[in-house]
């Protein structure tokens, strides 16, 4: 599994997650650019090895590193039985994730904190952590029946914005 503390460390050290200064980051660390979406300047899709990186949203953006994954197979005899076992083998491969972030370059300098920092996505099993004035998540995701399970490594902006008693954006 393709380690990402040196770039999430870099990533860290930005003034802004732009798209240009992750599409740097990403190639300076050994990262192609496959797809280019036609209204954006940088590669949004990145691979290296078996890892898939992308880039999302205008500015500031959202990186999320894909470090596992597995594709659904509708055929299987037992479906909820086999995404049961992928969710298991994802989860069990999250805490050596994490021990690499808290160990790694970034172990020093990202917080713990009591807040749900998942942005609204679901995730089946995370860990997140505050460093500076970012969100650093590392969880197993399962977005839709068509779609892979996944772990994966999210870094974004932390919106400061304030929330009511009910959990809305003010």
């Amino acid at each position: 599994m393709v380690d990402v503390s040196a770039e999430l460390g870099q990533l860290s050290e930005l003034d802004e997650l732009t798209g240009p200064a992750v599409a740097a980051v990403l190639d300076a660390s050994g990262w192609e650019g496959e797809r280019r979406n036609p209204a954006k300047q940088w590669a949004t899709t990145w691979r290296r090895d078996d890892a898939h990186a992308w880039i999302q949203g205008d500015g500031p953006v959202e990186v999320e590193f894909t470090l596992w994954y597995r594709e659904v197979e509708d055929e299987r005899p037992d479906p909820d039985t086999y995404i049961d076992e992928l969710y298991d083998l994802a989860s069990a491969e999250l805490p050596r994730v994490v021990a690499q972030l808290e160990s790694g370059v970034l172990g020093a300098r990202i917080e713990a904190v009591d807040e749900d920092l998942t942005d609204g996505a679901d995730y089946i099993d995370h860990t997140a952590w505050r460093i500076a004035d970012k969100v650093l998540l590392a969880g197993v995701k399962h977005d839709d029946t068509d779609a892979p399970v996944q772990l994966v490594v999210v870094m974004r902006g932390y919106d400061t914005a304030e929330q009511d008693d009910a959990g809305e954006w003010l």
